[in-house]
């Protein structure tokens, strides 16, 4: 029995098909079929019932696998250990990143990061939240970076830094600060449901009331995409302040405040309780907060907006 081999035995039991699994493990099937069958010789039982579609566990393989879970794990463990006696930084980091945030944050940590360790590759992924969660959970991602807090099994969050909310309206008599109760909603343009982002500007204007059936709709994903459509077409929409730092100065009159207490979401990032590489983690969040502006360090003054993610 090697560590190999349970390696790929737990990732079957992931993927639950021959075919995906070689694939994933970038090695040919047969080879795959092999190592497998060699395990279960060595062990004297089968793992797998083959005839089902997918292929499914049998009942003692469900106890064999938890404990070669255990295994692997520890092995991992112990890789980790082996590396942080190395002073260098050398490996992967695979990081997901929610859309909203992504393209305005990235640009902002990652030459800092590559510069002061280039032989540390950053693998980065632009996720919707929930996936950002699944991902870190299943150890497909080593680290997620979304907005906070939230309630997830297997999860622990850590803040980052705080991005305000604005009004961004294409109206040059618009005040420089904006009621959300109102403004008018059949001119309010936002992202599709299922964004975190759009959640959480529920929480201060009433979604409800905008009219669905006026003449152009954008069920748009990306904030880029709204900005256009305000400067295009007119209306307003709401943005997150590191995207206002990506603004041209005619674009930057456009920014109005929201009335009251300064509106603002929570980014932190999101690991595994028990988790790997450690140490690459903590150089991401260093240049992070070593590179956005100091003002989004602190929530004083601020009044955070609950994202209200909740995922058992």
């Amino acid at each position: 029995m090697t560590l190999t081999q349970l390696e790929y035995a737990l990732a079957l039991k992931k993927y639950s098909s021959y075919k995906k699994t070689a694939m994933k493990l970038s090695i040919s099937q047969p080879a795959l079929s092999i190592q497998i069958k060699k395990l279960e010789d060595e062990i004297g039982i089968k793992l797998f019932n083959r005839s089902k579609t997918p292929i499914q566990i049998t009942n003692d393989g469900i106890g064999f696998l938890i404990r070669a879970e255990d295994v692997v794990v520890k092995a991992q463990k112990l890789e980790k250990f082996a590396e942080d006696l190395n002073e260098t930084y050398k490996g992967i980091l695979k990081i997901g990143i929610i859309p909203t945030l992504a393209p305005f944050l990235v640009p902002l940590f990652a030459g800092s990061m590559q510069g002061a360790h280039p032989e540390l590759d950053l693998d980065i992924y632009e996720l919707i939240t929930n996936n950002v969660i699944y991902g870190v959970r299943n150890g497909d991602l080593d680290v997620g970076i979304i907005s906070t807090p939230l309630t997830a099994y297997g999860i622990q969050t850590k803040a980052l830094f705080y991005e305000k909310f604005f009004f961004y309206a294409a109206d040059k008599q618009t005040s420089n600060f904006i009621d959300p109760q109102k403004i008018n909603y059949s001119k309010l343009w936002i992202l599709e449901e299922g964004n975190c982002f759009r959640d959480q500007i529920n929480n201060f204007c009433d979604l409800g009331r905008i009219r669905e059936n006026k003449p152009f709709i954008y069920r748009s994903n990306s904030i880029d995409a709204l900005i256009r459509v305000v400067d295009t077409r007119g209306g307003i929409t709401i943005l997150p302040e590191l995207t206002t730092l990506t603004l041209s100065k005619e674009q930057e009159s456009n920014l109005k405040r929201i009335s009251g207490k300064p509106k603002a979401r929570e980014i932190g990032i999101i690991t595994r309780t028990e988790y790997d590489k450690e140490r690459f983690i903590d150089k991401l969040e260093v240049h992070i907060k070593k590179n956005i502006p100091r003002s989004m360090l602190s929530s004083k003054g601020l009044e955070v907006v609950d994202p209200g993610i909740s995922i058992t």
